[in-house]
């Protein structure tokens, strides 16, 4: 598992950008290139602000905990445990990139990060789950984005 994840800052930044960062651009475009009203209604304002809100706060409380949680093994299990379940339960705000950040964390306190002592047992079962979310969701993310322009 060494080569293959990449660190813990790279994997949960990488999904911040992915996620948040990324698809913040496509309102963005859209009130920059068409003529439409950007503070309508579910309009890109809004989704500027929702999507900047829900991805920056999960980043910043996933990023706090784990630093906490990361320095012994016993209570890395548990926020293993705890941010995969995190990220299941958050799969309904797909769209805000909470459930990816909080797979990557949950994947960085199970040490399937590079760099990290990999966990046994349940926290590396919950570990690999949140990376999985951690994968999909800058897929989905970007790919509901895409559709849209389509």
């Amino acid at each position: 598992m060494e080569g293959r994840v990449p660190s813990a800052p790279v994997l949960i930044g990488g999904v911040y950008a992915l996620c948040v960062l990324a698809v913040i651009a496509f309102p963005a475009g859209s009130i920059v290139f068409t003529d439409e009203d950007p503070l309508r209604s579910e309009g890109p304002v809004e989704e500027i602000v929702s999507i900047g809100v829900a991805g920056t706060t999960a980043l910043v409380v996933g990023v706090l905990a784990g630093l906490a949680l990361v320095r012994s093994p016993g209570t890395a299990r548990v926020g293993a445990i705890v941010f995969s379940a995190l990220a299941i339960i958050t799969l309904v705000f797909f769209w805000s990139g909470a459930p990816g950040i909080f797979g990557a964390v949950a994947a960085w306190l199970a040490g399937l990060t590079r760099g990290r002592r990999l966990l046994d047992g349940t926290a590396c079962f919950f570990g690999v789950i949140g990376l999985c979310v951690a994968i999909l969701n800058p897929i989905v993310s970007l790919g509901g984005s895409l559709l849209r322009l389509a």
